[in-house]
């Protein structure tokens, strides 16, 4: 098959750490060993559009009904991963997507998807939750596809003796990564928080340093290069995902594939890839839930290594990728 890509803006902003684009990425790649052609499309490039086979657009936003439903009219066989990471009650968005008028142009995104859905030939989600905001927009079911997201490698060494921290990964200047009340758990229950990831611009990061006001089993890495942050995994005890909104974590799931015991929110789609009794679920918004859950992680022996190889089994990218070309698959060959 011959695949076009096409990524949100905002990526540019985000960079490596954006989630989508670490998506698309692990599915590019798996799709190039196999023979398949994937262009990533960029704005500076020329594209004769009517020889793909599928045009896979990502991200939400408002920029997706010019982009669609012009770009269906080049070639129908439109993709569309919406990656919806959202709490808010399902009958807002299909009210909010109703408020709008597509002649005069005054439409919210919530209100383009209606206008552009026709255009879009299959719909995939990461999970079942994420699944039912699609189908607010009047999308029939037998639209939307179903593909998880895998961790990315096998860097991992089970020979690696586990130290007694706790790991958080992400970006830690994005409120609904929680980790304000993270580090509140940590400085109450007195276990070791090592954070690693982007603290933002320099006021960012001094608001982060004085939640931490120099506790002394806290740690602020920053940004880590992939080797480093591999060598965190491997050698955590336990990881921390205490979000108040998220999709499916991939961080997480990287981190229970190198043995780590595994604590995250119990809202949004990340719990639909673990079995029950293999994680601790908590409310983000209970620091007391928080730090207790994590400290008795910090005890457990026995969830690991059967939630690694549970993980490998389910979501190594092979398998993964195996789903999403059935998805392309079942439309590509229509005229």
């Amino acid at each position: 098959m011959k695949i076009a890509y096409i990524m949100k803006p905002d990526t540019c902003y985000n960079g490596s750490g954006d989630g989508t684009r670490k998506q698309a990425e692990i599915w590019y790649k798996e799709l190039q060993r196999r023979g398949h052609q994937v262009d990533m499309v960029s704005p500076w490039g020329n594209y004769d559009w009517k020889k793909y086979d599928v045009v896979h657009f990502f991200g939400f936003g408002l920029w997706n009904y010019d982009m669609i439903k012009w770009g269906s009219g080049m070639n129908p066989n439109v993709v569309f991963s919406p990656v919806i990471d959202s709490n808010t009650p399902l009958w807002k968005y299909r009210l909010f997507s109703h408020i709008g008028c597509e002649k005069l142009r005054l439409f919210s995104q919530n209100y383009a998807v209606r206008c552009y859905k026709e255009k879009v030939r299959r719909f995939l989600c990461r999970t079942q939750y994420e699944a039912a905001y699609i189908q607010q927009y009047g999308i029939s079911p037998d639209k939307i596809g179903l593909v998880p997201l895998s961790y990315r490698a096998d860097h991992y060494d089970v020979a690696v003796e586990k130290e007694p921290f706790c790991l958080f990964v992400g970006t830690m200047t994005q409120e609904r990564k929680n980790v304000s009340r993270l580090i509140a758990a940590a400085k109450k229950y007195k276990f070791r928080l090592v954070l690693a990831g982007s603290p933002g611009n320099t006021a960012s990061e001094l608001k982060l340093k004085s939640l931490i006001d120099g506790a002394p089993n806290i740690e602020l890495k920053g940004f880590v290069s992939d080797a480093e942050l591999y060598s965190l995994y491997n050698r955590a005890k336990v990881f921390a995902l205490p979000s108040l909104n998220e999709g499916v974590g991939l961080v997480a799931l990287e981190a229970a594939v190198h043995g780590c015991n595994i604590v995250i929110t119990r809202l949004g789609g990340p719990k639909e890839y673990y079995t029950e009794g293999t994680v601790w679920l908590v409310d983000p918004y209970n620091v007391d839930d928080i730090g207790v859950s994590i400290n008795l992680a910090l005890r457990v022996d026995h969830l690991q290594p059967k939630l690694r190889n549970e993980i490998k089994q389910r979501y190594s990218v092979e398998n993964c990728v195996d789903l999403l070309i059935e998805q392309y698959n079942s439309f590509v060959q229509l005229p």
